[in-house]
């Protein structure tokens, strides 16, 4: 390598060094101008996509806005069926944020939506870094949920790329306040809602989870690294029938990404376990195929409410 080589080389280093600090360190102010132009505009949008509903339901609504959506498929998390509803699907691992960079630059994408779950077990057991991903790790100053999405965003803005919320399209899908089944509380079941959104404050401000399962007034369980399906789960196995289920947004949280989400299998989850209410946060949880989420409650006698 030459001279010249060998000083590009190193500036290259210290300017992906500085890029990976600046990721590391933003405040949401850093973040990019939180009102999104992606409802006035047609440009490519690229979807890194994970498991569940959300990533189909973008890609439709993003697509008949005219956008053409370059979809980033995670791999042991995406469905391979959401080829048929994007313009281009390219398969990578979380742990290859440079790549994606560069596949959206090459196809004129300069904004990027995170839709779907990731295994966060999954995740720890067989995700390969690339040397960006070690770099952008290396920088964060602790691994929970929000600090770690909030680094990654970072990292894609300092390369040009603005995080958008899939909400910024996909409004209609966020909660509204009041009860959506028909099913009222008892006084009980309201207590139990009001110490659940009591305690999911003090853990979201940790960065923990979203989901408290509360039962005739006493805490059952607490959501960590299992999942809000797990997070029931073991409650049930603790509690047995008639759990209250509380899912909110961490105070500290991002809107772009991993806002709270129920679909038809958290109720299917829910009624297979005998749970008696679910209450999630108004304005703030996207809630999937909301028709059969009503109607599945109200036959299992679910009551699901949205509370601010």
């Amino acid at each position: 390598m030459t001279t010249d080589e060998q000083t590009h080389a190193a500036s290259e280093s210290d300017a992906e060094s500085q890029r990976a600090s600046t990721a590391a360190n933003a405040t949401p102010s850093e973040e990019g101008d939180a009102t999104s132009h992606l409802r006035d505009s047609t440009a490519p949008i690229g979807l890194i996509a994970g498991n569940g509903r959300l990533p189909f339901l973008f890609a439709l609504a993003a697509r008949e806005l005219g956008h053409k959506v370059i979809a980033l498929a995670l791999r042991g998390e995406a469905d391979e069926t959401l080829r048929s509803c994007v313009d281009e699907l390219h398969w990578i691992s979380v742990g290859q944020p440079m790549k994606s960079v560069d596949i959206l630059k090459k196809r004129g994408a300069s904004e990027l939506v995170f839709a779907g779950g990731v295994g966060k077990l999954n995740l720890l057991k067989h995700t390969r870094f690339d040397f960006s991903a070690l770099k952008l790790l290396a920088s964060v100053r602790s691994f929970n949920d929000d600090t770690l999405l909030r680094a990654i965003a970072g990292f894609y803005e300092s390369h040009g790329i603005k995080v958008c919320a899939p909400t910024d399209i996909l409004a209609e899908l966020v909660a509204p306040e009041g009860m959506l089944t028909r099913q009222a509380l008892s006084e009980s079941q309201e207590r139990d809602v009001r110490l659940g959104i009591e305690v999911a404050e003090v853990l979201g401000k940790a960065d923990v989870g979203q989901t408290v399962v509360v039962k005739d007034g006493s805490v059952i369980a607490v959501e960590a690294i299992e999942g809000t399906d797990a997070c029931i789960q073991r409650a049930a196995s603790l509690a047995g029938p008639g759990i209250v289920v509380v899912k909110r947004c961490k105070p500290i949280q991002d809107k772009r990404f991993d806002l709270p989400t129920i679909g038809p299998r958290t109720i299917a989850e829910l009624a297979r376990v005998k749970g008696a209410v679910l209450a999630i946060e108004a304005g703030k949880t996207i809630v999937i195929d909301a028709t059969e989420v009503v109607q599945s409650a109200e036959k299992a006698h679910i009551a699901v409410v949205a509370r601010p």
